[in-house]
C-alpha cells in the first residue's frame, strides 16, 4: 500500500472522529489539527512541518488523557472539562485515539520521506556504482 493512501485513510479517520465522535472539548480540535498535519505530511514540501505537528499532537494527546479524571475529581475546575456522566471516559478515549492515529500518521510520513529520499539517491547514482 502506498504511504499516501495510508495517510489519506488516517486523515479521513481523524476528520470522522472530529465530526461525528462523542468526544468533549478539546479532543475534536486535536483531531482537526492532526488531520491537517496528516494532509500536510503527504506532500514533499510540507512533510517536515506535518510530521512535526503530528508528533506534537501525539504528545499532547498522551498528556491530556488523564487530565479530565484529575480535573473532575477535584470539584474546583469542573468548568474546564465536561464532568457530567461519562464525559471523562470519552475524553480519555479520544485523547488516546488521537495520539495513536497521530503516531500512525507520523510513521507513515517518515516512511514516505525515506522512500522519496531513496528514489532521489537512486536517480543520482551512476549506473555502474554499487549502492
Amino acid at each position: 500500500m502506498d504511504e499516501r493512501v495510508g495517510l489519506a485513510i488516517v486523515c479521513a479517520l481523524m476528520v470522522g472522529c472530529a465530526a461525528f465522535g462523542p468526544f468533549p472539548h478539546p479532543v475534536p480540535l486535536l483531531f482537526a489539527i492532526s488531520a491537517a498535519a496528516a494532509a500536510n505530511a503527504a506532500f514533499p514540501l510540507m512533510r517536515t512541518f506535518g510530521a512535526a505537528l503530528l508528533g506534537g499532537v501525539a504528545a499532547t494527546g498522551i498528556a491530556l488523557a488523564p487530565i479530565a479524571y484529575v480535573t473532575c475529581s477535584t470539584g474546583e475546575f469542573t468548568d474546564v472539562f465536561a464532568c457530567a456522566g461519562d464525559a471523562p471516559t470519552w475524553h480519555m478515549t479520544g485523547s488516546v485515539l488521537v495520539a495513536g492515529l497521530s503516531g500512525a500518521g507520523l510513521v507513515l510520513a517518515r516512511v514516505l520521506g525515506t522512500a522519496a529520499l531513496e528514489r532521489r539517491l537512486a536517480a543520482v547514482r551512476p549506473r555502474g556504482e554499487p549502492g
